[in-house]
């Protein structure tokens, strides 16, 4: 076998087990996320490191804003995992800011990831908070009649 059918079996073979790796992550948040959905409110947070460990939290809430409850993943890779997480157990969502002196004492992406949650809380909370759409494909539709208006733009112009 030559050696670009080697590389090239083995990169495949590594992309395979990063994609399986990257499902069973996936299903380990939508698992603990239903968990603490069946307890209440959840709140998530999120800070992303590309070389370096990003983090994810989930906090449970009840109707006051209290943390009830909490999970937290860090980590480089796709072996990161979900584990508990109960700083926060009995505290005000809203007061943890960056002068709480338990947020002060956590890791800086993890601070960040904290200050995202209560964002993101605060944004519900006055009604700001806009639904994001995580699909990264187009519409067909939308595509093919850009490109319709782009060509009628330059065809009737020049005349």
């Amino acid at each position: 076998m030559s050696n670009w059918l080697i590389f090239g079996l083995i990169f495949i073979g590594a992309y395979l087990l990063q994609s399986i790796l990257t499902l069973r992550q996936i299903k380990a948040f939508n698992s603990n996320f239903q968990a603490f959905r069946q307890k209440g409110k959840v709140v998530t947070g999120k800070k992303s490191g590309r070389l370096i460990a990003g983090t994810v939290i989930l906090l449970s809430i009840d109707d006051e804003g209290v943390v009830k409850d909490g999970t937290i993943m860090q980590g480089v890779s796709v072996f990161a995992k979900f584990k508990p997480f109960s700083t926060f157990n009995g505290e005000q969502l809203m007061d943890l800011n960056n002068e709480h002196p338990l947020v002060v004492s956590l890791h800086k992406f993890t601070k960040l990831a904290v200050e995202d949650a209560r964002e993101l809380y605060i944004r519900h909370l006055t009604g700001t908070l806009v639904q994001q759409s995580y699909s990264r494909v187009t519409p067909f539709g939308v595509n093919v009649s850009t490109a319709l208006q782009k060509l009628k733009t330059r065809l009737f112009s020049g005349s």
